[in-house]
């Protein structure tokens, strides 16, 4: 009985709660000084530029694999990954941490990792949360060849797709 009262007294907690996770609040943009990129944090989307490779990810409500991605080339050189990052609690979103080019080897690795976002008196629900992603990288010269996709979640970094064209 005693679990009845407490499962019904989170039904109507846990959406009070992660309601002031969902901010539009724009963040200000920053720039990377240890690899030369610039990256911009503007929700929905961030976008990081370096040498010939322009990604910009863009979150997405589905998250059909929680922890894993998914690469496709496209025709005209363009590169589409969708993916999916588990947060630690309901005030964590998707961000494009990185993106890398070797010109030698012609493959791009891209950095996508849960970072929360939140007030420093914002309450957030402590809930594993799947959170979809699309990361779209158009290049200026020569396309990639391969593309290795790394996740920093609560999972810890590591690569979740490896795939050569």
């Amino acid at each position: 009985m005693l679990r009845r009262t407490v499962l019904s007294g989170l039904a109507v907690a846990l959406p009070t709660a992660v309601a002031g996770c969902t901010s539009s609040e724009q963040a200000t943009p920053g720039t990377d000084t240890a690899n030369g990129a610039t990256e911009t944090d503007t929700p929905p989307s961030s976008t990081v530029t370096t040498n010939h490779i322009t990604a910009t990810l863009i979150p997405r409500a589905k998250c059909p694999e929680p922890g894993a991605a998914t690469v496709s080339f496209g025709d005209d050189g363009e590169i589409s990954v969708v993916g999916c990052v588990v947060g630690k609690n309901a005030c964590t979103v998707p961000r494009l941490q990185d993106t890398t080019y070797d010109a030698d080897t012609g493959d791009v690795t891209v950095v996508v990792a849960a970072v929360e976002e939140r007030e420093e008196d914002e309450a957030c629900a402590e809930v594993l949360t799947n959170l979809g992603y699309e990361v779209d990288i158009e290049t200026s010269g020569t396309a990639p060849t391969g593309v290795e996709v790394v996740h920093d979640d609560v999972d810890g970094r590591r690569t979740v797709a490896d795939v050569t064209k």
